[in-house]
């Protein structure tokens, strides 16, 4: 036998075998003292390093912080500094060490290092408050939130949300007690989970609030509410309109002295000033747009303006620059019949004026002194006459179309009070409200009543859809009414907070929206009155400003043109604009319920461009 050769053949299997099972790996070098900050605060993230080496592979570290100990799930390579953390909730001196293991095979593990001692010192936790938002989310707009907190010691605080996509947003550091606004996109329909917590400059976080809040397509607040830019809001009914280019919302803001064009995303387009703006003159009244694209609109220095519609210029004013101001005189709102314009003035004689617009000029044709004041606006039947209510006795009136003399006048109170709220119904029917708990139903012809609804209490600005009447009253109850004989459909007591001042509008998708004195916009049934949503519009500012109730006054001789709530509009998308006290809003609706075009007399005055004409001209 061969020694040597048997020996070399040994060797040689022996390595190979060796190399097939791989070398024996060591374990990870112990790692030196962790090194950080010798304090910290309870409650706080603390935050230190550590490292080794390794002769092959990754390693990941076991921590003791003497009140716990925890194995990172984070490898890293030999030599690569980890930063680890950890949160004590008692305070006094603890002993932090750490120890490496192998990634790939646990048991292979270092001693532990020599320990690093950290004091903890005493702070308490920060507290949120409470958390303020709206009642529902849209799916694509910003949804608003303010997170009120405090801190015990007085701390500065931040905002740290968990808006439920995994991502956190965190705001800077304000000081206790603070509210901080913030707002989020949410991008699909669903019920969101939303983690809110304030955290200290010290590091502590307060215990998780959870919200959870329905995000859908409909009966929220779009956008941001639209203010000025001198957090002014629109003071008119608004008419919502194409320019040409987009589709606008128009209406005047008394307390910026602006007319402004608004695109239905919430962004301003343009402005307008009335002549002596800097004088303080106001556009004020409620504006209608002509078919031939000028909005009437007055001021309260008592000139009257058509402005284009497509860039808000001047196309001719009321009377013209030579004649001077008049004594600060407001006009009412318009109604159209083609050129010819019917609108009031709160002058001496509370008239009643008809001009003719001939394009880049007007001209007065006729003025009737009421000697009574004419309450909301003027509305022209078919026929081209005119039926106003006043507020002396509840009159209606009706004048042919050069307000000649009255044709009829018909008296609805016995003492004093106001007729308000005039539309015209599909057979030519006229129905207004009064100051007596009832809806009336009038001959066009001859003014008799043809019939008398009570309600619960006054009753203010009724619509008409295709084959019902609806009014809400100062009580907050909603009513549907047969147009022919008075008879009620039904009646919801649909507010709770307020009661209904503004004309209610007709969906195309058998849904109704009214609008209550807070500015919470109601969307209900057509055929049995269910609530299919509400919107808490001043919700959405971030904080309410208190009651946004604009107060009307009834009195004779102290009641103005313009003493009344602006009244909500919609959208050729379906989207609702609620004029509120505070801002306007943009409520989501529904694409396929726009203004209902075949209701007789769907929203106040008739249409979108406020035109108060029966056949909508």
């Amino acid at each position: 036998m061969n020694w040597r050769k048997t020996t070399a053949t040994a060797v040689l299997a022996v390595v190979v075998v060796f190399c097939m099972i791989g070398c024996p790996t060591k374990p990870p070098a112990t790692p030196g003292a962790p090194w950080g900050p010798d304090s910290t605060w309870r409650g706080g993230v603390y935050v230190c390093s550590v490292a080794t080496t390794v002769s092959k592979g990754n390693i990941r570290y076991v921590m003791s912080w003497t009140d716990a100990t925890d194995t990172g799930d984070v490898a890293y390579g030999s030599g690569e500094t980890a930063a680890v953390t950890h949160t004590w909730s008692d305070t006094g001196h603890f002993d932090v060490k750490a120890k490496a293991i192998l990634d790939a095979d646990p048991t292979k593990a270092s001693d532990f290092s020599q320990a690093k001692t950290v004091k903890v010192l005493p702070n308490s936790p920060p507290v949120v408050d409470s958390v303020q938002r709206p009642p529902v989310g849209v799916v694509g707009t910003e949804t608003p939130f303010v997170v009120f907190g405090s801190d015990p010691d007085g701390d500065s605080l931040r905002v740290v949300v968990n808006w439920g996509s995994g991502k956190d947003t965190t705001t800077s550091y304000s000081l206790s007690p603070c509210n901080i606004p913030m707002s989020h996109v949410f991008t699909k329909v669903e019920t969101a989970k939303v983690v809110v917590q304030t955290q200290d400059w010290k590091g502590a976080k307060s215990a998780p609030d959870t919200i959870r809040l329905s995000v859908g397509t409909s009966g929220g607040v779009k956008f941001t509410p639209w203010q000025s830019t001198d957090g002014d809001q629109i003071s008119s009914s608004v008419v919502v309109a194409n320019d040409g280019t987009d589709e606008v919302v128009m209406g005047s803001c008394e307390g910026a002295g602006q007319f402004y064009s608004i695109k239905t995303n919430g962004n301003t387009k343009r402005s307008a000033s009335p002549k002596d703006a800097a004088g303080g003159e106001l556009f004020t009244g409620n504006p209608g747009l002509m078919n031939n694209g000028h909005i009437i609109v007055g001021s309260d220095e008592g000139e009257l303006y058509a402005l284009t519609i497509n860039g808000l210029s001047k196309a001719w004013e009321w009377p013209d620059s030579a004649a001077g101001y008049q004594s600060a005189y407001n006009w009412g709102a318009p109604a159209f019949n083609g050129s010819d314009i019917y609108i009031a003035r709160e002058d001496e004689t509370l008239s009643l004026y008809h001009f003719v617009d001939a394009g880049s000029s007007v001209s007065m044709a006729a003025v009737y002194m009421l000697k009574a004041l004419v309450v909301d606006a003027p509305v022209v039947d078919a026929g081209g006459n005119v039926i106003v209510c006043t507020d002396d006795s509840g009159y209606v009136i009706k004048f042919d179309n050069n307000l000649t003399s009255p044709i009829w006048r018909t008296r609805l109170l016995s003492g004093p009070g106001e007729a308000n709220g005039v539309i015209i119904g599909t057979d030519g029917t006229i129905y207004c409200g009064s100051d007596a708990p009832l809806l009336y139903a009038i001959d066009p012809d001859s003014g008799h009543v043809k019939w008398t609804t009570p309600l619960d209490a006054s009753g203010n600005r009724p619509v008409m859809g295709r084959d019902t009447l609806f009014v809400g009253s100062d009580n907050g109850t909603f009513y549907s009414i047969n147009p022919t004989t008075g008879s009620i459909n039904w009646q919801k007591t649909v507010s709770q907070g307020g009661g209904f001042e503004t004309a209610p509008i007709v969906a195309d998708n058998g849904y109704v929206y009214v609008q209550d004195v807070n500015d919470v916009l109601y969307c209900l049934n057509q055929a049995d009155g269910t609530t299919i949503w509400s919107c808490d519009c001043p919700s959405y500012l971030g904080s309410r400003s208190g009651n946004s109730h604009r107060p009307r006054t009834r009195k004779l001789g102290v009641a103005g043109l313009n003493d009344y709530s602006p009244n909500p509009s919609i959208t050729s998308k379906g989207d609702i604009i609620v004029v509120g006290a505070d801002a306007l809003y943009f409520v989501a609706g529904y694409t396929d319920g726009p203004l209902d075009s075949s209701a007789a007399w769907p929203k106040w005055q008739k249409n979108l461009s406020n035109t108060g004409s029966e056949t909508g001209k």
